[in-house]
């Protein structure tokens, strides 16, 4: 592990740069949205307007954990030494943007 972690950037392995912390909170947001998403199984029968309003309040819901998820694995590359150009196509976000994104996390955290 030492050997990775001075090697810097894409070649870092992930276990190795990034911390058990960090990669336990992104498999929780992971799971969180999974367990919204499985919940929506056979929620279509009812009102139109209940329908949807389950609909959307777990996709909205699952939607926000996944973009926590990709900030956060975002942050983690960042700071492991990834080219932020790299994780901003992967991401398929603006490279300013994640920019901001990621210095905006780092402040708060």
């Amino acid at each position: 592990m030492a050997a990775e972690q001075q090697s810097g950037g894409s070649g870092t392995r992930w276990r190795a740069t990034v911390s058990a912390e960090q990669r336990s909170h992104i498999t929780q947001l992971v799971d969180e949205a999974r367990e919204e998403l499985v919940e929506l199984r056979g929620v279509h029968s009812g009102t139109t307007a209940k329908v949807a309003r389950t609909l959307l309040e777990h996709l909205s819901h699952s939607a926000a954990l996944i973009d926590q998820a990709l900030v956060h694995t975002a942050a983690a590359a960042v700071a492991a030494g990834v080219a932020l150009e790299e994780i901003a196509a992967w991401s398929r976000l603006p490279a300013q943007e994640l920019a901001d994104i990621v210095a905006t996390g780092q402040d708060e955290g």
